[in-house]
C-alpha cells in the first residue's frame, strides 16, 4: 500500500535572496517523479500551510496518493513567527520566484504545477515566465497582473475575498487567525511588496506559455481585474473558470476547485485515475460557473 502521500514534512531551505524559508510538504518529495508536485505559494495574509484543508479534502483523496505539494511561505509570515529583523531586506518579485528555483533544486524536483492564490498567483506566473522550464502548467486562483492602483491600496490591505460578503463564518475564522496567529509586521511588508508591483499584463500572451487555468469567485471584488489578466492570456494555452455566488473559492468551493484541478491535470497526463472516467464538460462542475476554454488553433 501506497503510503507516500501520508507523509509531512516541514523543511528549512536556504536561499540566496529570501534568506533562510519554510517549505510544508505534504507528500513524500523523493518520489516527485512519479508524481504530480504542485509548487504552492499563498496570498497575503497566508503561510505555508494556507492550503493544507484544501489539500486533505475528501475531494482530492483520488489525487492525493499520486501528488506531492510543496507549500512555499514567504519570509516572516508563518504563524508566530518574529519580527523581520530591521537589516533584513525584503525581496523582490522576481528574486523570490528565482529563489523558488533553489527549493526545486535542493529538493530535487524537476518540474511542477503551479498553485498559487492573489499575490502568491501573481508570484508563479511571473515564476512561469522567468523559468519556463521548470513548469508543466499553472492554477491561479484570483490572479491580478496590472499595477497596483489607489483603490486597490485602500480595499486590498487585506485579501477582501477572504473576509468576503458571502461567506461571514468563513471571513470571521480568517480575520481570528489573522490577529492571533500572523505577525503584522511582517505582513505588512508582504502586503507592501505586492502593492508596489509592477504591471506584466503585456508580457503574458508571448510568454506565458505553459497552460494555465484562472478560478474566480463570481463575488469575488477582484473579479474584473482576473478577467482582465484573462484577456491579455494566449487565448490557445489558458482557460477560466468564474464559480458563481462565492467570494473565497477555496473555502466555499472546494469541490469545484478540485474538479477542475484534476481535469487540468488529466490534460496534462497527470493524476489519472484508473477506478474513475471524468466527463469533460460543463455537467461536471454544475449549473453555477462559467467556463471558458482553451482556443484551438486553425
Amino acid at each position: 500500500m501506497d503510503t507516500s502521500s501520508n507523509v509531512v514534512e516541514d523543511l528549512v531551505v536556504q536561499t540566496t535572496n529570501c534568506g533562510q524559508v519554510h517549505v510544508h510538504v505534504l507528500g513524500d518529495h523523493k518520489h516527485a517523479s512519479h508524481h504530480a508536485v504542485f509548487l504552492t505559494v499563498h496570498d497575503f495574509g497566508g503561510n505555508g500551510r494556507s492550503f493544507d484543508n484544501f489539500v486533505t479534502h475528501p475531494c482530492l483523496s483520488e489525487a492525493r496518493p499520486r501528488s506531492v505539494w510543496i507549500n512555499f511561505e514567504l519570509p516572516g509570515q508563518g504563524p508566530n513567527s518574529p519580527d523581520i529583523p530591521l537589516s533584513y531586506k525584503y525581496p523582490s518579485l522576481q528574486e523570490i520566484c528565482d529563489d523558488l528555483v533553489e527549493v526545486l533544486d535542493q529538493l530535487k524536483v524537476q518540474y511542477v504545477i503551479g498553485f498559487g492564490e492573489g499575490a502568491g498567483a501573481n508570484i508563479l506566473a511571473r515564476f512561469a515566465m522567468a523559468h519556463p522550464t521548470r513548469v508543466l502548467g499553472l492554477i491561479l486562483i484570483h490572479p491580478t497582473a496590472t499595477a497596483a492602483g489607489l483603490s486597490e491600496w485602500v480595499k486590498h490591505k487585506l485579501p477582501a475575498h477572504k473576509i468576503g460578503q458571502q461567506n461571514r463564518d468563513g471571513g470571521s475564522e480568517y480575520l481570528s487567525d489573522l490577529l492571533s496567529k500572523i505577525n503584522i509586521k511582517n505582513l505588512q511588508q508582504y502586503t507592501d511588496l505586492f502593492l508596489s508591483r509592477n504591471d506584466i499584463s503585456g508580457q503574458l500572451k508571448d510568454h506565458l506559455t505553459c497552460d494555465t487555468l484562472i478560478i474566480c469567485g463570481r463575488e469575488s471584488p477582484l473579479e474584473q481585474s482576473v478577467v482582465s489578466m484573462y484577456t491579455h492570456m494566449n487565448p490557445q494555452k489558458s482557460s477560466i473558470l468564474i464559480i458563481d455566488n462565492v467570494a473565497d473559492v477555496l473555502y466555499d468551493s472546494p469541490e469545484q476547485v478540485a474538479r477542475a484541478l484534476l481535469l487540468f491535470c488529466k490534460g496534462l497526463g497527470l493524476c489519472k485515475s484508473p477506478q474513475k472516467v471524468v466527463r469533460e464538460s460543463a455537467e461536471f462542475f454544475g449549473s453555477n460557473v462559467t467556463i471558458t476554454l482553451p482556443q484551438t488553433s486553425e
